[in-house]
């Protein structure tokens, strides 16, 4: 058995794979999946992710900028990929000469385009509905869609939008809004027929399934990530691990970690781990066994128990009482909580087969 370093992530592709089948089984017939993998995949690796998803038949892969976008393409991967977020327009020789699907919403970066490309490149048109992050305002759209096909070698793919819906806050609203971005959409549908429909991530794909159009664009469930209240069957891929590297016996009323701030209030045998901030824990983990509230504090979990945090996390490392657990040892692997894109990409990440 290869030796596991002191910290390190494990990605299981098969629990990944498992959810790819399950989105695919919710779909309708005709509608594609764009497998969203910006931020190196939500930190589980771009490369290893995309590979995945095209097996699983993705039509699509989602990344938010040109780098990460060249990072795959340097990578060997040929697949379609968008660029959700408009470059700028001096990034539009490079996003033609890699041939990607571009989102677009000024006319500035289309003509760069149209002007960069020595063959027609697909553009998505996006529209704000509430975000303000990008975006055309929706009333822009016939005009803006008449302006794009005066321009030679553009070719009008898709219509996109992301709303501004957080499950369980304003599905009144955003249903709505999903009403008007498909009566805009069936009108630029009629003049440019190919172009596809997508406003639905994974929010809206689970709690407005009636609302996929023509394609989805699935990040979190396939990283496991259920972001609404429904009771869906994925599975979670990701588990950071740190060993024990010193435990000590630490008697009633001793202090604590920095600025003696913690006073132990009783016998405790405390381990530290060689893990910390700098590697993003404690970084507003978002897993569901991460108590939340007036009580919060972190925890891991060492041989199936909670073994809580003790005092202040520091930048390399993390106290915790391993009190409750019999036989805890040097080396032993703890479970941490940790949200996924603040986990530094210097831990190491261990893949196990999709099968």
């Amino acid at each position: 058995m290869t030796k596991r370093p002191l910290k390190w992530i494990e990605i299981d592709l098969s629990a990944m794979a498992h959810n790819l089948r399950w989105v695919r089984k919710q779909l309708g017939s005709g509608t594609r999946l764009m497998a969203v993998v910006k931020a190196d995949a939500y930190g589980h690796g771009a490369e290893q992710v995309s590979r995945l998803a095209m097996s699983q038949g993705a039509d699509r892969l989602g990344v938010l900028n040109l780098e990460e976008a060249l990072h795959l393409r340097s990578k060997g991967i040929r697949h379609p990929i968008v660029l959700l977020c408009p470059p700028l327009p001096e990034e539009a020789k490079e996003a033609a000469r890699a041939g990607l699907e571009v989102t677009v919403d000024s006319m500035d970066l289309a003509r760069a385009l149209s002007k960069a490309a020595k063959r027609p490149i697909e553009v998505h048109v996006d529209l704000d509905y509430g975000l303000c992050r990008w975006g055309l305002p929706p009333e822009q759209l016939e005009s803006f869609l008449r302006r794009l096909s005066r321009l030679p070698r553009l070719a009008p793919a898709g219509l996109s939008a992301h709303l501004d819906y957080v499950p369980g806050k304003n599905a009144v609203e955003a249903e709505e809004k999903l009403l008007d971005f498909k009566r805009r959409a069936n009108r630029a549908k009629a003049a440019f027929p190919g172009i596809l429909r997508h406003c639905a991530n994974s929010s809206i794909l689970l709690d407005f399934p009636h609302w996929q159009m023509d394609m989805v664009r699935v990040g979190n469930l396939l990283y496991g990530i259920n972001p609404t209240a429904k009771e869906i069957p994925l599975r979670s891929p990701w588990t950071l691990c740190a060993r024990i590297v010193t435990l000590r016996d630490i008697p009633k009323g001793r202090s604590i970690g920095y600025a003696s701030e913690y006073l132990a209030p009783r016998r405790l045998r405390v381990a530290a781990l060689p893990v910390g901030y700098a590697d993003g824990l404690t970084m507003e983990p978002a897993e569901r066994f991460i108590g939340l509230g007036r009580t919060f504090h972190y925890y891991g979990w060492l041989k199936g128990k909670q073994v809580p945090f003790v005092g202040r996390c520091g930048l390399g490392h993390v106290l915790v009482d391993v009190s409750a657990v019999r036989g805890a040892r040097l080396g032993d692997a703890v479970r941490l909580p940790i949200r996924r894109t603040a986990a530094s990409p210097r831990i190491p990440r261990v893949y196990s087969s999709a099968g």
